[in-house]
C-alpha cells in the first residue's frame, strides 16, 4: 500500500480519508458509549470536569456531527466531485490543504472541549477556532464554486450537485452562527436553524450524493429521471432547513415561525417520494448486482426514508405535543446521520479496489459488520424513540394532573418509565462500538492483504 505525504490528484486523496473514516467512526462510537455509558452508572461514578453528563453528550456531538460529518463531506468531495464534472480539480493543492483543514478543525474543536468545558458557540470552543472554521469553510465554498464553473459537461452529475448544496449550507450554517447573541430566544431560534441546515440539509445531501452514485455507476444502472432529482434537490433545500422549530412548540419560539414549520414539514413527503421513486425505477434498470456491501447502500435509503417520515408524522398536532422538547428530536438526528454512516461504509468497500489496487475478500467478518450494523443500529432508533414519546406522554399527563415530571414523586414516575431504555442504550452503543472496531479491522485488512487487482486510472484533464 502506497499512501503519498502529499498527494497530486483525487484519486490519491481517496486514499487517505478512506483510511480516516473507519478511525472516526470508532471514535463517534466510542464517545456515544462513554456517554450512555456515564449516564446508566453516574451513581457509582465521580462527577467532574470530565465525568459528567453534560460534557459527555458535547464530546460526542462534536466526534460524530463535526469530525466523522467532515470526514465523509472530504471522502464524497475528493472522489465525486471531479468525476461528476468530469475534469481534474482546480487549484487542486489548495483543496488538498482546505479539505484537511476541515478535518483538522473540527478535531481540534474536539481536543479543545477538554480545555473550554463552556462552549461559547455551538460551532466553536474559542473565537480564534471559529474563525478558522469560517475560513476553511469559505474556502471550499470557493474552490467548489470555481470548479463548478469550469465544468467540462454539459449538465453535471447530479452527485456533484448535491455536494456543492451541502458546502453552501455547511458555510451557511457557520455564519448564522454568532455567540453575540445574549437574548435566550435569538440564541434558541439560532441554534434551531443551525440545526436544519447543518445535520437535516448538509448531511443529507451528502448522503443523496453518496447514494446517487452507489445507485448508478457501480450496479451499471441508469438514473431513472433527471426531474425527479431535481424536485429531491430543490425541495429539501428549501422545506428542510425551516424544519427544526416545530420540535420547540410551546416554548419561546413565536407562534408564526412554529406553524410555518410544522407546514413546511408535512411537505417534506412531496421530495421524499420523488427520490423513493426515482431510487425504485433506477435500481430496476440494474446490470450488475454488485457486491455484499451494496445491501448497506440500500438499507440506507429505508433508514433516510423512515427518519423523513417520522420527521413528516410528527407534525400532526396530537402527536407534535408528545416529541417536542424530548429525546425524540435525537432520533432524528441519529436517523439521518445513521442513513450517511451505512452509505459512506459501502462507498469505502467499493472505493479500496478502485484506489487501492485491493479485492475486498467478504468473509464472516464482513458478514457479522453488515448484519450486526443493520440489526442494531435500527434498535437503538426505535429505542431512543420509546423514550422521547414515553417522556414527553407522562410529561403532559403529569403537566395536566398538576404533578410536574421535572422533580420529586412525578419525576420518580418518569423515570421508572424510561430508565430501562436509557439502560439499553448503553448496551446498544457498547455493540456498535465492537461493530465499528470490527469494521476497522475488515478496511485494514482489505487494504494491507487483499487480493491485487487493476487501480482506476484518472481519465480526466484540465484542457
Amino acid at each position: 500500500m502506497k499512501l503519498k505525504l502529499i498527494p497530486k490528484n483525487e484519486q490519491e486523496l481517496s486514499k487517505l480519508f478512506v483510511l480516516i473514516f473507519p478511525l472516526t467512526l470508532l471514535l463517534a462510537s466510542l464517545t456515544s458509549f462513554l456517554k450512555d455509558a456515564y449516564f446508566t452508572f453516574a451513581n457509582l461514578i465521580p462527577n467532574n470536569k470530565i465525568f459528567n453528563y453534560g460534557f459527555l453528550d458535547t464530546l460526542h456531538y462534536q466526534a460524530t456531527y463535526g469530525v466523522l460529518f467532515a470526514t465523509c463531506i472530504c471522502l464524497s468531495f475528493t472522489y465525486l466531485f471531479s468525476k461528476s464534472l468530469g475534469r481534474i480539480a482546480i487549484l487542486f493543492p489548495l483543496l488538498f490543504l482546505t479539505l484537511l483543514g476541515l478535518v483538522g478543525t473540527e478535531f481540534l474543536d474536539l481536543v479543545l472541549s477538554f480545555f473550554y468545558q463552556d462552549r461559547i458557540n455551538v460551532i466553536g470552543n474559542s473565537s480564534l477556532l471559529i474563525i478558522l472554521k469560517l475560513l476553511v469553510g469559505f474556502g471550499l465554498f470557493g474552490l467548489a464554486s470555481l470548479n463548478l464553473l469550469a465544468k467540462r459537461e454539459a449538465s453535471i452529475f447530479v452527485s456533484a450537485q448535491f455536494i456543492y448544496g451541502a458546502v453552501v449550507f455547511y458555510f451557511i450554517s457557520l455564519l448564522i452562527s454568532r455567540s453575540e447573541l445574549v437574548v435566550f430566544t435569538d440564541s434558541l431560534m439560532i441554534k434551531s436553524l443551525h440545526t436544519s441546515m447543518y445535520i437535516y440539509v448538509c448531511v443529507s445531501f451528502v448522503f443523496l450524493s453518496i447514494v446517487h452514485f452507489l445507485m448508478t455507476k457501480p450496479l451499471g444502472a441508469t438514473l431513472f429521471n433527471k426531474t425527479l432529482t431535481a424536485i429531491t434537490f430543490w425541495g429539501f433545500l428549501f422545506l428542510l432547513p425551516w424544519t427544526n422549530f416545530k420540535y420547540y412548540f410551546g416554548s419561546v419560539i413565536p407562534n408564526w415561525l412554529e406553524n410555518v414549520s410544522i407546514y413546511l414539514s408535512l411537505s417534506l413527503l412531496i421530495p421524499l417520494l420523488a427520490f423513493a421513486v426515482n431510487y425504485v425505477k433506477t435500481i430496476q434498470t440494474k446490470e450488475d448486482e454488485g457486491n455484499k456491501s451494496s445491501s448497506l447502500m440500500s438499507f440506507s435509503v429505508i433508514i433516510f426514508l423512515i427518519t423523513n417520515l417520522l420527521h413528516i408524522i410528527s407534525s400532526f398536532e396530537n402527536i407534535l405535543p408528545l416529541v417536542g422538547l424530548t429525546n425524540f428530536q435525537n432520533v432524528i438526528n441519529q436517523g439521518y446521520i445513521g442513513s450517511l454512516i451505512f452509505a459512506s461504509i459501502s462507498f469505502v468497500y467499493y472505493l479500496i479496489p478502485k484506489v487501492f489496487g485491493r479485492l475486498v475478500k467478504y468473509s464472516r467478518l464482513e458478514d457479522l459488520v453488515f448484519s450486526g450494523l443493520k440489526f442494531m443500529y435500527p434498535v437503538l432508533l426505535i429505542n431512543n424513540f420509546l423514550i422521547g414519546v414515553n417522556s414527553g406522554y407522562s410529561w403532559n399527563a403529569g403537566a395536566n394532573a398538576g404533578s410536574p415530571t421535572i422533580y420529586g414523586e412525578g419525576f420518580s414516575i418518569l423515570w421508572s418509565v424510561v430508565s430501562i431504555n436509557y439502560s439499553a442504550n448503553t448496551f446498544i452503543s457498547l455493540l456498535l462500538m465492537v461493530l465499528s472496531f470490527l469494521f476497522f479491522i475488515s478496511v485494514a485488512r482489505s487494504i494491507s492483504s487483499g487480493d491485487v487487482t487493476t487501480v482506476e486510472e484518472m481519465v480526466y484533464s484540465n484542457e
